[in-house]
């Protein structure tokens, strides 16, 4: 069975997407599957993404000459420039780039079919509603290789990249079927997208890495929450600041850690020197590798993640699989994650609510410890490679087979993934 992942471009250094991609090939490369990756734009040599996939044997292609790339990064920063002089310009400024880069991606079609056919794919699995991933999806359709398109959020949110589904969603029915990251993000995709063919389940999964060494314990004397993710508002920040700030004035002893990169970062420091919090707070910059993902992690004793608009975040997985109890915004497919007394739920923007949860764990060690290794059991079952490989090979088995294959999703364990039989 000959699979290749494909995405328009990898994004870095900071994208769920572009971690989902290298954590499905290398674990799937690590199981003994053949796996490659087609990129339709050049990557950076030195991108932490693509440097992974090369440590993990996995073979990285891609269709469009560097010249393309190099014009497609230079108009993204032109872009998110005028979009920070000028907010008001997104949708304008969105849909007019919107126009060009599907061109661009349209122009390599015959390229993408072509290099599909040679490499007599079996399967070709496809992530994010973006131009050249419409193209990847026509291109291999026309090709007569069954594709999967996977949505890794909701559809039509953000809010601000709407107009992407609106021509996106004409290559859906060439798909043989639509996979979803949980349960509830099924749901949205049958809501949300027009007539849409079979759909089924894939989780995220985490790359486990360990090397040999003794998981780090966090700092005793102090009880640290953490936050890894890009520093956009979106991803709640500046709300998860002000909550720590008002915890901080009754539990002296917490601090914050925060993992990412992103437009907040200067405005975080500031919030945090505003809130007579600074000395409580530190930023760890942008971690590039599953090691130093994984030292974060066992850092801290509460990881939080207060967005406002999620899929089921890699960082959440990363945290569970290292034990830590989580509070979290009641958002996308958030709520699948958190259960089994794994960690707490809050409206997004609550910033009252957060602080209420993360005194709660402060102060209660047992609860702390009780939350902790019900997300370790809940990560087992639901997003460890042992459980979602099989899933992953079972679902491309049986759309390889036309949906006539018996779905028999056994894990390493010999349990049936939870979420094997969630579809329709």
């Amino acid at each position: 069975m000959r699979i290749i992942l494909c995405k328009g471009q990898i994004y870095g250094p900071i994208s769920g997407s572009d971690e989902t991609l290298v954590t499905y090939a290398s674990q799937l490369q690590k199981a003994g599957h053949d796996v490659s990756v087609l990129l339709m734009y050049l990557h950076a040599e030195e991108d932490q993404y693509y440097q992974r996939l090369l440590e993990a044997g996995v073979p990285v292609s891609w269709i469009a000459s560097n010249l393309a790339h190099t014009s497609m990064s230079a108009g993204r920063k032109l872009a998110y420039k005028i979009f920070n002089t000028f907010p008001g310009s997104r949708q304008f400024i969105r849909r007019r780039t919107l126009r060009l880069v599907t061109r661009l991606a349209t122009h390599h079609y015959g390229q993408c079919r072509e290099f599909m056919e040679k490499q007599k794919a079996d399967l070709i699995h496809v992530m994010t509603p973006d131009p050249s991933a419409m193209v990847m999806i026509q291109a291999g359709h026309d090709a007569g290789i069954p594709v999967i398109y996977q949505e890794l959020g909701i559809p039509y949110h953000p809010p601000d990249f709407e107009s992407y589904y609106e021509q996106f969603t004409s290559v859906l029915p060439l798909c043989a079927e639509i996979a979803a990251l949980s349960p509830r993000l099924i749901e949205h995709c049958r809501e949300k997208l027009p007539a849409p063919g079979p759909l089924s389940i894939l989780p995220i999964m985490s790359d486990e890495f360990v090397n040999g060494r003794k998981p780090h314990q966090p700092a005793p004397g102090k009880i640290t929450f953490g936050f890894a993710a890009r520093m956009e508002e979106l991803k709640g920040p500046m709300v998860l600041m002000e909550a720590f700030a008002v915890a901080h004035q009754q539990c002296e002893n917490i601090c914050l850690n925060i993992a990412g990169d992103g437009s907040q970062r200067q405005k975080i420091a500031a919030r945090a020197k505003a809130l007579d919090v600074a000395s409580r707070y530190r930023y760890h910059g942008v971690y590039t590798h599953p090691e130093e993902c994984r030292a974060f992690m066992e850092s801290l004793d509460v990881f939080v993640m207060p967005s406002f608009t999620e899929g089921t975040p890699n960082s959440i997985v990363e945290a569970m699989a290292c034990g830590k109890p989580i509070i979290a915004s009641e958002v996308g497919g958030i709520p699948d994650m958190i259960g089994g007394g794994s960690g707490i739920l809050v409206p997004p923007g609550d910033m009252r609510a957060l602080a209420e949860a993360m005194l709660r764990l402060a102060q209660d060690a047992e609860l702390r410890r009780t939350m902790g290794a019900a997300a370790k059991e809940r990560y087992q079952k639901l997003f460890s490679p042992k459980v979602v490989v099989p899933l992953m090979v079972e679902t491309y088995r049986r759309v390889m087979q036309n949906g006539h294959g018996v779905p028999e999703t056994v894990a390493g364990n010999g349990h049936v993934h939870p979420w094997a039989n969630v579809s329709s």
